[in-house]
């Protein structure tokens, strides 16, 4: 079992902005849910995996890339977790001479925050799970490539204007594509990248129609005994591609009054990863998947740190490709 890398997506933890003025609302893509070999498909066979995932921040960047004043002098800082069940099976079927999968993911969270704040009630609930019937993987002698194609269900919780919603009231749609580069014939060194482009839907009862955004996502690493141990540095890039629509009679007292948001979010986040095999008797059990982030060079939005943990069965997994 080499690597398990797909987007885990759906977790309740999307941030959105708390100065309306400078900023715009977030997509549905986890960034960082990918991250070394990112352009690979899994291995054939069923995985089940639980995850989770931690996001942490005490800053507010502006448009401009500095950071907001706090005038009242009260700590600020956001706490947010999330946990999830992701699915993934990959066949022996073949379309375009590429192996057919798919994936799912059904997330928890304790809030999901539309307009980034510092203030907000927490409270676990079931968030809008991701389900991706298509996802096709390519394997070359040193280079792989995957393309993909999944949807988000607004099941979670939401209110427009609450500040405890799970669920971001909106269906997304989003299109995969990524490449795996091997620099040795042993496949020891790589480097991968995965951008993932969201189509965003009207969120009901607000009046708002969610901008695109793409996400950029990837590493470069070594791995070790035959794939099992790898380690390297894993990267993100988040941008809002389109401007949101929000109409004059949105619910929403605290957005401007203009009908377009003009100013782009953006976020950049780097760090290490690591994966580990856990064998008994000679036997792959598991697999412990790790990976940290700092982000830097945000721009209307908050910048902290983002934590994700993954613990993989590989179920009827092979070996080969």
């Amino acid at each position: 079992m080499k690597h398990f890398l797909f987007t885990v997506c759906g977790i309740a933890t999307i941030l959105g902005m708390t100065e309306p003025v400078h900023a715009q609302i977030m997509g549905h893509h986890i960034s960082g849910t990918c991250g070394l070999l990112s352009g690979s498909q899994n291995r054939k066979g069923f995985i089940l995996a639980p995850l989770y995932t931690h996001y942490s921040a005490d800053k507010f960047m502006d448009g401009d890339g500095n950071e907001l004043p706090n005038p009242s002098g009260q700590k600020r800082d956001v706490s947010i977790n999330g946990f999830g069940l992701f699915f993934c099976w990959v066949s022996n079927y073949k379309i375009l001479g590429a192996n057919y999968g798919l994936l799912a993911n059904i997330p928890i969270g304790n809030v999901q925050v539309e307009f980034a704040s510092f203030n907000f009630e927490t409270g676990f609930g079931l968030a809008d799970s991701y389900l991706q019937p298509v996802n096709l993987g390519w394997h070359l002698k040193q280079v792989d490539f995957i393309a993909s194609y999944g949807v988000y269900f607004p099941i979670g919780r939401y209110k427009a204007g609450a500040k405890n919603n799970n669920g971001m009231g909106m269906w997304t749609h989003e299109f995969g594509a990524g490449t795996t580069l091997f620099f040795d014939a042993q496949k020891r060194w790589h480097f991968a990248t995965s951008g993932y482009f969201e189509m965003n839907g009207k969120k009901q009862d607000s009046g708002i129609n969610v901008g695109n955004t793409l996400t950029l996502e990837g590493g470069v690493g070594r791995s070790f005994y035959m794939g099992a141990l790898v380690v390297g540095v894993v990267y993100y890039a988040n941008w809002k591609m389109s401007n949101d629509k929000i109409s004059l009679n949105s619910p929403f007292s605290n957005l401007p009054t203009e009908d377009l948001l003009k100013v782009k979010h953006r976020v950049y986040g780097m760090g290490p990863e690591v994966n580990l095999p856990v064998v008994i008797k000679g036997k792959l059990i598991s697999l412990l998947k790790a990976r940290y982030y700092w982000e830097l060079g945000t721009r209307s939005t908050l910048e902290g740190q983002r934590l994700e943990f993954f613990i993989i069965f590989p179920f009827l997994a092979t070996q080969g490709k």
